[in-house]
């Protein structure tokens, strides 16, 4: 069994792969683009969807931001539709 996430700190299914938004990724703690280094200090395991909420923000931000979208969401992410629904007419 491995690490749980460590921004919403539920466990991670290994498992699973990407696009699954549960699926496992590696988190820059202090993000590179905020000047963060690429090592094990500065990295922890995260979910995929975690990671795209965290961004370029804090660990303590993200943190309370996944908490609030969870809760209000009844423990489920919330995903955007990435496509309309196709529907045709006979005319």
């Amino acid at each position: 069994m491995g690490a749980n996430c460590y921004i919403c700190l539920q466990p991670i299914d290994y498992s699973l792969r990407s696009p699954d938004p549960w699926s496992f990724v590696i988190d820059e703690t202090v993000p590179i683009a905020r000047g963060g280094r690429v090592c094990h200090s500065n990295s922890g395991p995260a979910h995929r969807w975690c990671n795209g909420i965290k961004g370029t923000h804090t660990l303590e931000w993200a943190r309370e931001r996944v908490r609030q979208l969870l809760d209000e969401n009844d423990g489920m992410a919330p995903v955007k539709p990435t496509s309309m629904g196709f529907t045709s007419s006979d005319w």
